[in-house]
């Protein structure tokens, strides 16, 4: 499993943490609890093509800090899986649901792909016992499934070279196109596509930790792709994050300016178990200024016909 970077400083904006209603570690209830511990003011959970979790954390931090309702939607960009963060989105709005529901059926039907070719090479694994350890509605960290197939495999050779620390090599042994443990991905919406879905439901759409996907680009070709995303709807980039290094969030930071598109800042929060780099929602490189300014800025990006809707005044 790669690691992200280490993270150090704090701010009382996150915009980037995750419950166990997709992989995060913990339910929405101990995460507020974590948050309201760590001082924070403004948190979006944006948890995986769900918001399943964003009124339980909201109801747990019971108007002791504002919460930006929102989710992460896996989509497709120039043949690269991307995540596009959504914020000020309902979690009542029907439209969006049904369609979070659909890029999240399909991860599921994956993993219960995967479950039966780890089976069919002889490795005991049962839909059962996933579903038992992860939940039959749920689509966990990798890493837990990985754990999982390791640990049924009990002493099978194949297997025995793995432990917690190289399960993401059975990943690249196995999982490649050609191994045994190939599956095709799941479908993706472009991301597009995803914008507009977002701009319907009256949010702000923001490319998660795009550093990756814009590292190998010049400053000229980036702004190139990123301006038809703009006016498909991209409202931001998330800058600082615990996947960036500093020099990656400075240049993010100019693009963004460029761009005139905002520059945001979210953990990734997914736990200590999981994510043990980033110890407590909050703690991410601290972008300069006012972080304040950044909920300010999106809050501007909302399409102008919808009311606004806040849950707190802080």
């Amino acid at each position: 499993m790669s690691r992200g970077v280490p993270c150090t400083g704090t701010t009382p904006v996150d915009l980037h943490v995750h419950t166990r209603r997709s992989d995060g570690d913990d339910p929405p209830a101990a995460v507020a609890a974590r948050c309201l511990a760590a001082g924070l003011r403004v948190v979006s959970v944006v948890d995986h093509n769900t918001m399943g979790g964003v009124e339980e954390f909201t109801r747990a931090v019971d108007g002791r800090m504002t919460v930006i309702p929102g989710c992460e939607i896996t989509a497709e960009w120039r043949g690269e899986e991307v995540h596009c963060l959504a914020y000020f989105v309902d979690p009542g709005d029907a439209r969006l649901c049904r369609r979070l529901r659909d890029v999240h059926d399909g991860e599921v039907r994956w993993w219960r792909t995967w479950t039966e070719r780890v089976a069919s090479i002889g490795v005991p694994l049962t839909p059962r016992r996933v579903t038992a350890e992860i939940g039959a509605d749920r689509v966990a960290y990798v890493g837990d499934y990985l754990a999982l197939l390791a640990d049924a495999a009990g002493d099978d050779p194949r297997f025995a070279g793995y432990g917690p620390d190289t399960y993401g090599d059975i990943a690249a042994d196995w999982c490649r196109p050609g191994q045994p443990l190939h599956v095709p991905v799941p479908w993706r919406p472009d991301l597009t596509e995803v914008l507009a879905w977002v701009t319907e439901a009256g949010g702000v759409a923001v490319l998660a930790h795009p550093a990756p996907l814009l590292s190998a680009l010049d400053d000229a070709r980036c702004r190139a792709l990123l301006e038809p995303l703009a006016e498909a709807g991209l409202g931001g980039l998330e800058v600082w994050t615990s996947w960036h290094r500093p020099a990656d969030s400075a240049r993010l930071a100019q693009l963004c300016a460029a761009a005139g598109l905002v520059a945001t800042a979210g953990s990734d929060y997914h736990g200590t178990r999981v994510k043990p780099w980033v110890p407590e929602p909050g703690r991410l490189p601290t972008p300069p200024g006012d972080p304040m300014a950044i909920v300010d800025a999106l809050h501007e990006r909302r399409p102008s016909q919808l009311p606004a809707r806040q849950n707190n005044d802080h």
